[in-house]
């Protein structure tokens, strides 16, 4: 009987601890005043883009809502001065860590990327939603200095037509 009380207590403390595992993983990767979850950008197909895209050296290049740091990476590797702004704490501190593993000079900025300082970006990076897109839209090519370019993984905007579309997923506009 004793054995029969343990077994369905083991099954019952294994069914909450895996319950508040998932719970506590989906805190450390929602954005609570947003009301987004984190969802990085396809390595493969990132790498692919920025193989083709014609970046010019140099240049400043800011990814907002910058998650894990992995286009950041990317850019800088590409000789941008890359800078991620990133609202979450936990992916804030694990772009610091891997900016740290990988010798990297980017810089990452944790702050909502509504109040980012992008005024000297050559180039922009946005994985968003399309609802918070929507929401930043004017304000975002309003910040922007002339030629600047805003490139767009998956979604459009929906005032504005893209000046190139490339590998049919990057959105490229140009203030």
């Amino acid at each position: 009987m004793q054995i029969f009380f343990l077994t369905i207590f083991l099954f019952i403390f294994i069914i909450l601890s895996l319950f508040y595992i998932i719970l506590f993983s989906l805190f450390l990767f929602y954005d609570i005043k947003n009301k987004v979850f984190f969802a990085p950008s396809q390595r493969k197909i990132i790498e692919e883009f920025f193989k083709i895209y014609p970046f010019e050296e140099n240049k400043i290049f800011f990814d907002l809502g910058s998650g894990d740091g992995r286009v950041v990476f990317l850019a800088e590797k590409k000789g941008l001065k890359a800078c991620g702004i990133e609202n979450n704490p936990v992916l804030y501190f694990f772009s610091n860590f891997l900016k740290r593993i990988y010798k990297s000079k980017a810089v990452f900025i944790r702050k909502d990327l509504r109040k980012a300082e992008i005024e000297k970006a050559d180039y922009i990076y946005l994985y968003l939603l399309p609802k918070f897109m929507e929401e930043i839209e004017d304000d975002l090519f309003f910040k922007i200095k002339n030629g600047a370019k805003i490139i767009s993984f998956c979604f459009e905007f929906k005032k504005r037509k893209p000046k190139e579309i490339y590998l049919n997923k990057f959105y490229v506009y140009e203030k």
